[in-house]
């Protein structure tokens, strides 16, 4: 089961996230000094297989400004990338998709009770940081 279901979840994903919206252009770099904060929220750890499941990345500085980005999302099994939900540039510092909406698919039941973790790998300023969020899916 344990090498079944990571195959099956990277078809799952792999196959999934469609572009949502026009790619962002970013705005003028700043020095690699500056701090960039990451924040990973959704609406729950326990997404629901075939059911939608919304999240949401922010970046910003830490005056709270929001801070152009690339956005990379991937879910990993036991710290292995098992599959990629997508990669997106924001101009705003956020992005926003729910899963199992028209063009992105939702959990498999593959997926069922295995503890996950949903990561958003960000790239702003020259810096790359990651924000992690756990879930087990029901």
């Amino acid at each position: 089961m344990r090498l079944v279901l990571p195959a099956a979840l990277a078809a799952a994903f792999v196959a999934g996230c469609g572009g949502h919206g026009k790619p962002a252009a970013t705005s003028r770099t700043t020095p690699k000094s500056s701090s960039v904060l990451v924040r990973l929220t959704a609406q729950s750890h326990h997404p629901r297989v075939g059911r939608r499941w919304s999240y949401q990345v922010r970046v910003t500085d830490p005056a709270g400004r929001p801070v152009p980005a690339a956005v990379h999302l991937q879910i990993l099994f036991g710290g292995v990338p098992v599959g990629q939900v997508g990669r997106h540039r924001v101009a705003n510092g956020v992005w926003r998709e729910t899963l199992g909406a028209p063009g992105n698919p939702p959990f498999p039941a593959s997926a069922r009770g295995q503890p996950l973790l949903f990561q958003a790998v960000v790239t702003a300023r020259g810096r790359t940081k990651k924000a992690n969020w756990w879930i087990r899916v029901r």
